[in-house]
């Protein structure tokens, strides 16, 4: 996928993007940090279509986003939300068989295949053991891990999670990054996804987009361009950056 010159402003007519340039690599994951309000979840829109952007293109296998039809999209596209909702009483199997939605006709019944990938996308999750069960029975890092297998049960190439690990206690945070982890060394997935914590992001991802004020301000490896400037820089924050033999590359604050 590619991001090209992408400038887009909702209603306000406030610019949220700026000329937004970045390259997602297949089978990688691509984090998109930032402070609140810089366009992360704007982006992550744009990219999902869900928001057409003013100026400039995205380009998916070479078409440009905006020119695919909805069902043709859902086929190459699977999208986690921030906030999710659906009935309590709804049991997981049941959610789960709406990702394959793209793939039936109306009234169509459902075939082998998509019992296949329902089951596959709950086994991914760890969630074959609750298929029967209310949503509302779920812990938060369980609920959210059933809208990503509701996504994977769509059979894409690209997943794209904003936030995935908001609200959710360290445990429920790592199990999830675990699991796009898994999802994408093991599946081959290209996973794009939207986190606040920035020891997160270098611990998880490829690549770092780095934005601030709509802009993106640096893109890359995250050992390579994660640094006290750019921490500075971003956010306002004076931090270390340690790189440590037995866990690897981490900042710590030190204040604004």
């Amino acid at each position: 996928m590619e991001i090209n010159d992408i400038t887009f402003a909702y209603q306000d007519k406030i610019t949220r993007l700026h000329k937004v340039n970045a390259q997602l690599k297949k089978g990688e994951i691509t984090t998109i940090i930032g402070p609140n309000g810089c366009g992360k979840s704007t982006l992550l829109s744009v990219l999902t279509n869900n928001n057409q952007p003013q100026a400039g293109q995205v380009i998916l296998d070479g078409k440009v986003l905006n020119k695919y039809k909805p069902k043709e999209l859902a086929k190459k596209l699977g999208v986690v939300h921030q906030q999710n909702t659906a009935p309590a009483d709804m049991t997981v199997e049941k959610l789960v068989h709406y990702g394959r939605l793209p793939h039936k006709n109306t009234f169509s019944p459902q075939s082998e295949k998509d019992e296949q990938m329902v089951e596959w996308a709950l086994k991914c999750t760890g969630l074959y053991e609750r298929r029967h069960d209310a949503i509302d029975t779920l812990s938060g890092g369980q609920q959210q891990r059933v809208w990503i297998a509701m996504a994977l049960a769509q059979d894409t190439p690209f997943l794209f999670l904003d936030e995935p690990t908001s609200n959710l206690d360290m445990y429920y945070q790592y199990e999830i990054l675990e699991l796009v982890k898994q999802l994408c060394e093991e599946h081959g997935l290209t996973i794009v996804m939207v986190l606040h914590d920035i020891n997160q992001a270098i611990q998880y991802s490829h690549t770092i987009i780095a934005m601030k004020q709509g802009k993106v301000i640096e893109t890359g490896n995250p050992k390579e361009i994660v640094t006290r400037e750019l921490i500075q820089e971003v956010y306002g924050v004076n931090v270390v950056v340690k790189d440590d033999e037995d866990v690897g590359m981490y900042i710590v604050p030190l204040g604004i």
